[in-house]
Formats: structure tokens, sequence, C-alpha cells
């Protein structure tokens, strides 16, 4: 027992050394979360602990995952601040309905969803920490899992003490601890009757997985948030260095390539410098192999376009984020087997001809382009007029614009200047994102960007 609080009171107060700033409690009812609480409540009677006696409130998140269970594990948490006579907050959201919308799993949906709601409760009340009851064994079971995504170095350093504004006080105590002081101050929780479920991957580790690493090795939760915690030494060496390539490397449109080249492990700086900008594995490889000499070659991240010019990787903004929001796009590589999309819904462009950032707006009197086929400019009212567009519908017509020139009028024709030609080899298409006024397309998770 002594174990647990000295542990909980040193975590405590490294993490918030020095600090009057309220702390938001994220109880879940569960043991660990309500063995925090307590911990948390008996810490700021006493010691260093006093300061934040004030500053305290719960946060508890309804997921609707288990009917009546979920709403009894909210009042469960209501009933204990409302006996320790510290503030309340909750929220009841449809995960389901929310991870189905977003395409996204049950658990990343939860995470995001009370992460989200954690920050506005920050922000409204002014807490500057959130603590969470994660522990030694979430420690290790995150890093397994983290093992079998591939997730790297980064990954294998898993949860850490303090992450921005959260906390975690528990992460040097084992679950078993958890539960003997539990059992021995009388503490009580709720149970989620899903955590025997073996359905979702973490759950599958902890009761499949772990059991069978803790017989091989006697205290292997500990050895591995040892493991973890050299890791993110070697990590914060990394980042060290990465900071230094970066700005080596940097130009003012980019990267000079034969700095990055310079001293070897070329994928490794580029993974490092290009991640951040939303360009994965598999394209970074790809740039790599480019940079012997494909110059003018584009390569589409979800957010930026790279292209290689002479010695020096260029990276622009793919679009301003209005432009981002109406539009969806993927990049094809030509191959003599390509199919120019008849759809006018869809625009299917010569990468190499346009200039980044792109962007959507309304179109405007005495705009013109050079509609497909044609090889003189038309006013883009007489194009309208042309295809009979009602006046009312008019004002719904936007363009997508390439520097000074309109490369599409946005569901009705692309500029002929942009078309796609022989000498074509990158492709971009776009479409109208579905919920746009106009749009003739199918949803647009039906159009994703190609990696």
């Amino acid at each position: 027992m002594r174990a647990v609080e000295h542990t909980f009171r040193a975590a405590a107060e490294r993490l918030l050394e020095g600090s009057s700033c309220g702390v938001l409690l994220a109880l879940s009812g569960g043991v660990d979360s309500m063995v925090m609480a307590n911990l948390f409540v008996k810490w700021l009677g006493s010691g260093s602990g006093k300061p934040l006696h004030r500053k305290v409130a719960v946060a508890h998140m309804n997921f609707s995952l288990r009917q009546a269970e979920s709403d009894g594990d909210e009042e469960f948490v209501q009933a204990w601040s409302r006996r320790n006579c510290i503030p309340f907050y909750v929220k009841k959201v449809q995960t389901l309905q929310y991870a189905r919308e977003k395409g996204i799993s049950t658990e990343m949906a939860a995470r995001e969803l009370r992460y989200d709601w954690f920050e506005s409760l920050c922000r409204e009340y002014g807490f500057s920490f959130i603590a969470v009851a994660h522990n030694a064994n979430d420690r290790a079971e995150t890093m397994v899992l983290n093992l079998i995504r591939g997730t790297g170095l980064r990954g294998l350093c898993s949860m850490k003490g303090q992450n921005g504004k959260v906390i975690r006080p528990l992460l040097e105590v084992p679950r078993t601890g958890i539960l003997e002081y539990a059992r021995d101050n009388h503490i009580a929780y709720r149970t989620d009757s899903t955590n025997q479920e073996t359905v979702y991957a973490r759950n599958r580790i902890r009761h499949l997985v772990m059991p069978i690493l803790e017989q091989m090795t006697p205290n292997v939760v500990q050895r591995m948030g040892k493991n973890a915690d050299n890791l993110t030494q070697a990590q914060l060496l990394l980042d060290s260095l990465t900071s230094e390539k970066r700005e080596a490397c940097a130009t003012v449109r980019g990267f000079s390539i034969p700095c990055l080249i310079r001293g070897g492990n070329v994928d490794y700086w580029l993974y490092q410098l290009l991640s951040p900008y939303g360009f994965n594995a598999s394209q970074i490889h790809g740039i790599a192999i480019s940079m012997a000499g494909q110059s003018g070659k584009k390569f589409l991240s979800q957010s930026h376009v790279l292209f290689i010019d002479r010695e020096e990787l260029v990276i622009r903004e793919l679009a301003d984020q209005v432009t981002l929001a109406k539009l969806g796009v993927i990049q094809v590589e030509r191959t003599p087997g390509f199919v120019i999309p008849k759809d006018p819904g869809l625009a299917a462009l010569d990468a190499g001809k346009l200039q980044f950032p792109l962007e959507v707006r309304a179109w405007k009197p005495g705009d013109r382009f050079v509609p497909l086929g044609m090889k003189g400019f038309k006013k883009i009212s007489d194009f309208l007029i042309d295809q009979k567009v009602p006046g009312c519908d008019k004002k719904e017509v936007f363009v997508l614009c390439s520097g000074n020139d309109i490369a599409w009028v946005i569901g009705w024709r692309i500029d002929n200047r942009f078309r796609i030609t022989d000498k074509t080899t990158t492709i971009m298409i776009f479409h109208q994102k579905a919920d746009e006024p106009g749009s003739r397309l199918l949803p647009e998770d039906q159009v994703v960007v190609s990696q």
C-alpha cells in the first residue's frame, strides 16, 4: 500500500511541480481511475498537494456502449464526486455512430471524443492538466500493440508520464498493485464487462499475450517499462539529430537533395523531414528513388505537394483549407491503359501544369477560361448561359484556380490548357465533395487519396 502511495505522490509532485493550476481528473469508474481519484484526494489534503485543493474537478464521458451499464458508471462517478465535494462534468456521446461517420474503429472514436472534450473543458474552465489512470500494464500493452503495428521507435517508447496537458501519475504502478490498494483501502469501483472480451486488439494482448510473457519472464511489465524509458532517451537523441539535419538541409522552398544524401541513411532522414507534411513510408521510398534525376516528378499527400527541381525537394501546400474542405483529390501515374473520366463532376488534370497552392472560389464577373476542346478564351458568364444554367443556380458555381488561371469550372468543364496529353506523366483527379452544393458525385468515402 505504501509503495503505491509513494509512487503516486512522487509522480504527482514531479508532474505538477510548483504548479497551482487546475487538474481535471478523467474518471471512468473503473479500478484504475478510482484508485487514482482516491490517491489525489488523500494527496490534496496534505503536503505539496494542498495548493491544488480547490482547483480539481472530475470529468466522465458516457460512451453509450453498454446501455444501462454505461449509465450506471456515470451515476457512480457522479456520486463519488458529490461525496468528495469535487465539481463534476459529464458528457454523453454516441460512440458507434461517430465511429461509422468517421470510418474509424470504436476504440479510436472513443479516444477522439474524450480527449477533444477534455481539451474543451480545459479551455473553458482553465484547467492546465488532465490526469488519466494509465498504469504500467497499459504501457507494456501499448508497447506490444505498437510493435505489431510497426509504428517504429517512437511507438515503442509507448506512453509517457506527461504528454502535453495529459499526465499519468500511475504509470509506474503495475495493475496488481492497484488492485491490492483498492482491496486494502475498500475503494469501490465499477467493472466494465467488455474488458474481458477479446474482440478488441488491446484486450487480446492483455488476456492472451501478456500472461504468456509473464510466465516466460518474471516482472516483464516493469522490464518493458524500463525498456520504454531507454528507448525514449534514444528517441530524444534522434529528435535532436533530426532538428540539426532539418536546419542544415532547409532551403527557402524545401530541402537540399545533396544535403539529404550526405552521410547516408537517406530514407530515414526523408521520413523524419517529410512525414510532418503527410507523406507516408511508401511515398518516401519513391521520393528517395526519384531524387536520382527525375526532375519535375510530383508526389501528393492529403495536404501538400512535393516535386523535384534539380537538386531541391520543393514542398508546397496543396491548397488552402477552404479548398481542401470542398474538394477531394487522388494522384495517379499515367499508364497506357488510363481512361480519362468523362463525368464533368471529375476533373483529371495534368499535375505538371498546376501551380500550388490551389484555390477554390466563387466565379466572378470577368472570369474566363479555355473550355476543353476549344482554343480561345470564353467568359464563364457566357459559358453558363450556353449550358442553360438557371440564374438562381449560378451563384452555386465555383472554380478551381491554379495561380491566376482557372483550371476547372467545378462540376462543368476543365480548362483545355490543363488537359491530359501524351506528355502527361502525373495526373491529379479532383472531385467535389458530396455535401457541397451542386455535387453530382458519390459520397466522399468512395474517393480516397492514393498512397
